[in-house]
């Protein structure tokens, strides 16, 4: 790979504030895991965040619901590859963003009821509890472990080596490994409890940083109508000199709404296919869901709403544009034409745009705090990979090494986890050079194609089984079976072909059905799934009506619980809706724990704490490695941490702010559609 001619030496000031800052976060997870000296005793983090959460969690829940949303959901992927978009084709991916803050009131509105109601915790419990069996289950776990692999680490390891990249000028995998070890120092040294003291902090500092980059941006070209003006006329001299178009930023650069035909942005209509992919990840997804079923009531989870999706205006300000002004100061670099103009500048042959907002942080921000930044942005990302290594592995032990080994001990679980997760990270950097060269070199991009090859089918079923009481687990089943089917095909296909260079797009021979825009196959997905699960569940016994109380929006209102489905004998344990005719009664599901109860679990293996020989430490090195936690000497007599206290009840003042703010948030999103929008209407339709 090429030698970078972009990045700059950092200030000894930028060295000092990272050093420092990993020290940090390191030294104060390590503490927080593993008992902060407090007057001569230990006082275990469990205790702390215990006390911590009786004496704020009030006012945490208040005020943060929102903003937990919005942590859970920004990254360094996000400034990578929104910024990489804005620089290559406009504002046309903020598209995205704004789609989640309608998407968001749907949330509130039409999800969190019915979840409220069902009183589930987790996504796996809410499907169990409305269809029964455990094949969807292990269908969304081998779902997850997919998108775990294509679009969680292979991404953050890109995005960190891209930073890496461009502060330090090394090679692309020299950063990826650099990375991984620094992932696994994070995970060992400090681990989740890490995570869980620094994730929100390092979110407020990435904000604040952005949004002092953002007003350099700003000053440095002068305002957003000169951004406007300028961006046009931001090209390379490759592509100034050059009797090609390739490198010219679209006509319509400045339009969130493009025309059918459009290569360079969503197309219209595909504000649809955006809304399916948003669907699913603001409304079923763990990670997401979770925050705001944390609120103390409806009414406070629609408030994380509302703030959450008032927070999801400024990407377009904090990232989209400043990804803009990076290719009108540095057109050479971010605009170049050619691949080997491209692989001079940053070692990408396909594009150099996703190394806009590394660009901007280390040519603009000032000594210091470009450290602070770029430590952040770091730190947040081996988080990000922190939790992903541990959630993969649990998910992957839990939902199917165990199905296959019920018996399995709890060590063998440990070291089945750790070595697994060695195989995603080798399988996702594996992967890293289709993603530099997918999508024409946008991140982004690629983000959302793979998610709508995978994610339409569960936002299909997710969205059925609360709007119809008729739709049944075979039909949900099979539904998502076809789905993923297609998906996987498609996905397959589209990473078989190279996509050509602008200068050799004429010798594109890659078939009609893989240049098929992915926004219009996440429609045509969501629909074929529609009719496979409407179809299967008309032609099958429809599940008991006690069983369904509260499960469906139009029904939260009854007070009756419903009857729990029981499961088939046998090894895809369906659900049985017959059970009334046979005179059974429902049984618990036979994987009853839950990821996030299982991420708690702590395994014990050392029980003679008297002999410390070798053998005792060789026992103890090779825990600390695999990750089982090792019992302290009073572990025993740990007290159960008692309950809090009971959920207050709805405030209808504030639930009619809510229910204000969230007809204002809809009227805010039309007028930002409006008025980034080219009105030349024709345009949208000249394809028809």
């Amino acid at each position: 790979m090429a030698t970078v001619i972009t990045s700059v030496a950092l200030h000894w000031a930028d060295i000092l504030v990272l050093v420092a800052y990993f020290a940090i976060v390191i030294g104060f997870g390590s503490g927080a895991s593993n008992g902060i000296g407090v007057a001569g005793f230990e006082l275990n983090a469990s205790y702390v965040l215990m006390i911590l959460g009786w004496v704020f969690l009030p006012v945490y829940i208040k005020a943060d619901v929102g903003a937990s949303l919005f942590a859970s959901n920004i990254g360094s992927g996000h400034f990578i590859g929104l910024a990489g978009s804005g620089a290559s084709n406009g504002i046309g991916v903020a598209g995205f963003e704004l789609n989640a803050s309608y998407v968001l009131m749907i949330l509130g509105w039409v999800f969190l009821p019915v979840y409220i109601k069902a009183d589930v915790y987790t996504m796996p419990e809410f499907l169990k509890k409305r269809f029964g069996g455990d094949r969807i289950r292990f269908y969304l776990t081998i779902l997850a472990l997919l998108l775990s692999i294509f679009t969680k680490i292979s991404v953050d390891l890109y995005s960190g080596a891209i930073f890496l990249n461009q502060a330090l000028g090394w090679n692309m995998y020299v950063s990826v490994i650099a990375l991984v070890l620094l992932a696994a120092i994070f995970t060992i040294g400090g681990g989740l409890s890490a995570v869980i003291w620094t994730d929100f902090i390092q979110t407020i500092i990435m904000i604040i940083s952005a949004f002092i980059l953002m007003i350099i941006c700003y000053v440095k070209v002068g305002g957003l109508q000169l951004i406007k003006e300028f961006y046009p006329y931001a090209v390379s001299d490759t592509t100034l000199f050059s009797n090609t178009s390739c490198g010219m930023p679209p006509e319509d650069y400045f339009s969130l709404i493009r025309p059918l035909d459009s290569a360079d942005g969503p197309p219209w209509v595909g504000i649809i296919g955006m809304t399916i992919l948003s669907i699913w990840y603001w409304c079923s997804d763990q990670v997401i869901v979770q925050r705001a079923l944390a609120a103390k009531n409806l009414t406070h989870a629609r408030a994380g709403c509302i703030v959450a999706s008032y927070i999801k205006f400024l990407p377009i300000f904090l990232m989209v544009i400043p990804g803009m002004v990076a290719r009108i100061l540095f057109q050479d670099e971010i605009g170049c034409s050619t691949p080997e103009a491209c692989d001079r500048i940053c070692g990408n042959k396909a594009s150099c745009t996703d190394i806009a907002y590394p660009l901007i942080v280390i040519k603009l921000m000032p000594n210091g705090l470009r450290g602070l930044m770029l430590a952040c942005m770091i730190a947040a990302l081996m988080s990000s990979l922190t939790s992903i290594f541990n959630s993969s592995s649990t998910i992957f032990t839990i939902d199917i090494w165990q199905r296959f080994r019920s018996k399995a001990p709890q060590w063998e679980l440990l070291v089945v986890g750790r070595i697994f997760t060695l195989i995603l990270v080798g399988i996702s950097i594996v992967w890293i050079p289709i993603i530099s060269a997918a999508q024409g070199g946008k991140l982004f991009d690629y983000i959302q194609a793979v998610t709508s090859f995978l994610a339409p089918p569960i936002c299909a079923i997710y969205l059925l089984a609360i709007l119809w009481k008729r739709i049944n687990e075979e039909g949900a089943f099979w539904g998502l079976i076809c789905g993923l089917v297609i998906g996987l095909i498609r996905f397959i296909w589209e990473f078989s072909y190279s996509v050509p260079s602008c200068l050799y797009s004429s010798t594109d021979t890659r078939p009609q059905a893989v240049k098929f825009h992915f926004l219009f196959f996440a429609i045509l997905l969501f629909v074929l799934t529609c009719l496979v699960t409407i179809t299967v569940s008309l032609l099958t016994r429809p599940i008991p009506e006690q069983c369904l109380h509260g499960l469906n929006v139009f029904d939260l209102n009854n007070l009756l619980k419903p009857t729990p489905i029981p499961t088939k004998p046998g090894r895809w344990h369906k659900a049985d809706t017959a059970f009334e005719d046979k005179n059974i009664q429902p049984k618990s599901p036979i994987y009853s724990i839950s990821h996030v109860e299982s991420t708690a679990i702590f395994l014990y293996i050392y029980t003679d704490r008297s002999k410390k020989n070798f053998a005792y430490y060789l026992k103890l090195a090779v825990s600390w490695i695999c990750g089982v936690e090792h019992q302290g000497e009073d572990d025993d007599e740990a007290a159960v941490v008692p309950a809090l206290p009971p959920l207050a009840s709805e405030n209808e003042f504030w639930k009619s702010i809510c229910n204000i703010n969230g007809g204002l948030i809809i009227a805010f999103c039309v007028f930002v559609w409006a008025f980034f929008t080219d009105y030349r209407i024709d345009k949208m339709y000249k394809s028809t």
